[in-house]
């Protein structure tokens, strides 16, 4: 199968999450954005930003997701995911991995995620505390279910978080430089 729809990496990806153990919920908020997908196990949360072609796209969205994910994956399908490995150096540099899904829906894991550089653990907190609250699992069947509104808003962290700037409509903003703003050490 060709995937002409990103809902369409959404199946096999929760699966692989799911068989690694981990709760899967999808368009979670974080920070006035939406991860694709969310898993948690234990007190760690794995977020996934899913893309067909735009791999730049998807790293940028993926780092602002590391606010609140211990570890952030790109996945795109196999011939995109091609073209993206070739600039592994963007994705290993940011700690960011790239998942293939094969036309049988198999996942691959070509660059494995780093632990996230960017990561307040505060912030992680809450969106745990949104998967307690929201039991809403990943069905197989009947595709998924999102959460409630409650997250935790920009507004809630502050005026600057991480190399991110809050705009009055609530949408965390790349500042000048992510890289500058805050080391990998921190």
């Amino acid at each position: 199968m060709a995937f002409r729809l990103e809902s369409e990496l959404r199946e096999p990806v929760a699966t692989w999450l799911e068989d690694a153990g981990f709760d899967v919920r999808m368009e979670v908020p974080i920070l006035g954005r939406r991860a694709d997908l969310v898993g948690s196990r234990e007190r760690g949360l794995t977020a996934i930003e899913m893309k067909l072609h735009r791999w730049t796209e998807a790293i940028r969205q993926a780092i602002a997701y590391q606010i609140a994910a211990d570890h952030v994956w790109v996945a795109m399908p196999l011939a995109a995911a091609s073209r993206a490995y070739r600039q592994r150096w963007t994705f290993e540099a940011e700690g960011v991995g790239l998942l293939a899904v094969d036309d049988h829906g198999h996942v691959r894991r070509p660059i494995r995620a780093a632990p996230s550089p960017r990561l307040l653990p505060f912030v992680r907190e809450k969106v745990l505390e949104t998967f307690r609250i929201h039991e809403l699992p990943f069905q197989a069947a009947g595709g998924f279910l999102a959460p409630e509104e409650d997250a935790l808003s920009p507004r809630d962290v502050g005026v600057r978080s991480a190399g991110f700037l809050t705009s009055g409509s609530g949408a965390a903003l790349p500042s000048d430089s992510v890289l500058t703003t805050v080391s990998p050490n921190e």
